[in-house]
């Protein structure tokens, strides 16, 4: 009897194990940090789906990964440039709308229908192609770009608030002991450059090449990175860097949940929105090497659901793109819960939808412009 149940129990697991591994598959490709752990869990237990997620830290690495086939990918969740690229070399399968009846049901932030007719004007500008990326993306996360300051510098926020970019990129003049650290994508650093000089961040010469090269090394940057700028200026070690606004944001809810305030976190590090600046759409496609379509249509459709939209939010510090799930997130404003208050809050503060100024969503540029601004960026960084 003993040697009976003994059997059992090693059985038993054994058919879990196999049950678990037996169930479909769905491959995800997103960036770190970037998808609540619990909203996969509840879409794997609802559908009987097991989640793989890799990731990569740059829409230059979504490309490559795509473009070599080498894993079928069912869902990448790149920015809007490379979507346009990607459409563009025909990686990417059109959505079937039929499988995606939420859609219906919600509507995009202006900010995000803005940047999808951007993308449009900016293909057809480029090469007469009338192409509706709606046909093939649906919005994930948007927002803007930023400068990220350390708040305990004396002054520093005043002075931004007055000088704006000048503060950033003027090390000479401005706070020349300050510790700048500058995003270490080289279209990002190229396109804030222009911004600061008055032009289109997507526009492209030898002339501006070389006058973004001159004010980047003006800035004196002490280090180039992604993830690390928003956790050092956090712990003093870096006081100026330009990055996504939901880098800040991100770095702000963890120190709420913790028991801090919006206004407590103000006061150590902050985040200044120059004008112009950069705004972004990241977007769940579907590759056209993908295995299993119809699942990520089914995933896809789960994060059109507003209260799951939401819930994914309170674990990624960028901004919805359903006007829906940012009415669920700012009717907390009135909460008596420490955490949802000060996410409203925050949400208000940096992502008001009636903010006005000037933003630019980045386009695709041609593969030799690219290389150009990749050498550049290069030698700024290695003095040269």
């Amino acid at each position: 009897m003993k040697k009976i149940l003994i059997l059992i129990f090693l059985v038993v697991p054994a058919l879990f194990t196999l049950g678990c591994n037996a169930r479909p598959k769905l491959r995800i490709l997103n960036w770190g940090e970037y998808m609540s752990d619990e909203v996969i869990a509840r879409f794997e237990t609802e559908f009987g789906i097991n989640v793989v997620v890799s990731t990569a830290d740059s829409n230059e690495k979504f490309y490559s990964k795509i473009k070599s086939r080498t894993t079928p990918f069912d869902i990448v969740i790149p920015s809007d440039y490379m979507i346009e690229k990607m459409v563009g070399e025909g990686l990417l399968l059109p959505l079937d709308y039929s499988l995606l009846p939420n859609r219906d049901l919600v509507t995009y932030m202006d900010g995000v229908e803005q940047i999808f007719t951007s993308m449009h004007q900016t293909t057809e500008a480029r090469n007469g192609s009338d192409v509706d990326y709606h046909a093939y993306a649906i919005p994930y996360f948007w927002g803007t770009f930023g400068i990220i300051f350390n708040n305990r510098v004396s002054g520093l926020a005043s002075a931004l608030e007055s000088n704006g970019w000048e503060v950033y990129f003027d090390a000479q003049t401005y706070f020349p002991n300050a510790r700048r650290g500058m995003y270490d994508v080289p279209q990002y650093a190229y396109a804030a450059a222009l911004m600061h000089l008055g032009y289109n961040p997507n526009q492209y010469s030898s002339t501006l090449l070389q006058s973004a090269k001159t004010v980047l090394q003006g800035a004196n940057f002490d280090e180039w990175g992604n993830d690390a700028l928003k956790r050092n200026i956090e712990a003093n070690n870096l006081d100026l860097a330009f990055a996504y606004t939901g880098d800040y944001l991100d770095r702000l809810y963890i120190q709420i949940k913790e028991g801090k305030t919006v206004a407590q976190v103000q006061a150590d590090f902050d985040i200044y929105l120059p004008d112009p600046t950069m705004v972004f759409v990241d977007a769940m496609v579907i590759p056209a090497a993908s295995k299993n379509p119809d699942l990520a249509h089914q995933f896809i459709n789960y994060l059109l659901d507003p209260e799951i939209v939401a819930l994914n939010s309170e674990s990624v510090g960028y901004a919805t793109a359903l006007e829906e799930a940012f009415d669920i997130i700012v009717g907390y404003v009135d909460s008596t819960d420490h955490w949802r208050k000060n996410w409203a809050i925050a949400y208000l503060t940096y992502y008001d939808k009636g903010r006005e100024g000037i933003y630019y969503p980045l386009t695709s540029l041609n593969p030799t412009d690219i290389d150009q601004i990749n050498t550049m960026i290069q030698d700024v960084i290695t003095g040269r």
